[in-house]
């Protein structure tokens, strides 16, 4: 690897590498690490081309070319971006992954067993590139009417406070804010409408955003379970605590509330199939039913309901 005067073949060290054995530069043979199949597979591949599908040429080595020895990491950033899969969709991030992990590791053998120059390649993570955000799950228009028509009819256990809890939810409510809210913040009587203070999302419970609108048929929902909310000292009171409570006059916890949207989806013949899994936060970032007619709202404001 230190000779002035020739290059080393990268060929020649991946083989002796990928077999398991190699001669370092003081003469000594060394039996190396047993690779297995697919291992040794998918490192000649990504390498070097080995055993490549006819047209394929994405290979570090026939990428690099004559800079193999003297490349730069936006290189491999550069080739790890590029590279496709056969039908040639873009590579998945786990894959572009594994593809800097074999060229990194290339390199560390150069390094440590053959007494190469060192590289200090970045971390995968930088070399692979950013990991693209899933794709949020999210229901149809359709199951989320199906699921305000179910909170509408369900006759279970406390169904005033099961519509609620799913109205909030499909209002765009995170769970950690609908067993937040306090009746504290709900005002009634402000002449533009009712509005409330909620919690901040993804903060902690004392952490409340500005005076907002509550959506008209959230207001239905409050005008039903508010006489019936089962507030009991010195956990609640019919000014002050939890808005959603359980029967012992605690608020609601992260285990029942899910559990509600769960039992209320269950009940329609739509829903039955997904009920079982259902997360309030699904709910929430799906379109919302309330849309229009909380913009319609908007509009006649001081209109009687």
């Amino acid at each position: 690897m230190r000779s002035p005067t020739q290059a080393p073949d990268p060929h020649a060290i991946l083989r002796g590498w990928l077999a398991g054995a190699y001669t370092r530069p003081d003469g000594q043979e060394v039996r190396g690490r047993t690779w297995d199949a697919d291992t040794r597979y998918r490192y000649g591949l990504l390498l070097a081309g080995i055993d490549a599908p006819p047209g394929w040429r994405q290979d570090w080595f026939s990428y690099i070319g004559d800079l193999i020895w003297h490349f730069e990491p936006l290189h491999v950033q550069d080739w790890a971006a590029r590279l496709t899969n056969l039908d040639g969709t873009p590579l998945a991030a786990p894959s572009r992954g594994r593809a800097v992990s074999a060229v990194r590791s290339f390199y560390a053998h150069c390094e440590d067993d053959l007494g190469a120059a060192r590289w200090n390649l970045p971390p995968r993570r930088v070399l692979a590139g950013p990991t693209p955000p899933a794709a949020r799950e999210t229901l149809s228009r359709f199951q989320t009417d199906a699921l305000r028509t179910a909170a509408d009819r369900y006759r279970g256990p406390h169904p005033e406070r099961a519509r609620l809890a799913v109205y909030m939810t499909l209002a765009g409510l995170r769970p950690g804010q609908s067993i937040a809210v306090v009746v504290q913040h709900i005002q009634r009587d402000n002449q533009a409408g009712p509005t409330w203070r909620l919690p901040a999302k993804n903060n902690s419970a004392s952490a409340v955003a500005e005076l907002q609108p509550i959506p008209r048929p959230v207001v239905w929902a409050l005008d039903e379970y508010l006489p019936v909310r089962t507030h009991k000292a010195p956990h609640s009171g019919p000014a002050h605590g939890p808005l959603l409570l359980s029967r012992t006059g605690r608020g609601l916890d992260r285990v029942t509330f899910p559990r509600i949207l769960r039992d209320v989806a269950a009940t329609h013949p739509d829903l039955k199939e997904i009920a079982p899994a259902l997360l309030p936060d699904v709910v929430a970032h799906s379109p919302s039913p309330f849309a229009e007619e909380t913009g319609a709202a908007a509009e006649g404001s001081g209109a009687g309901q």
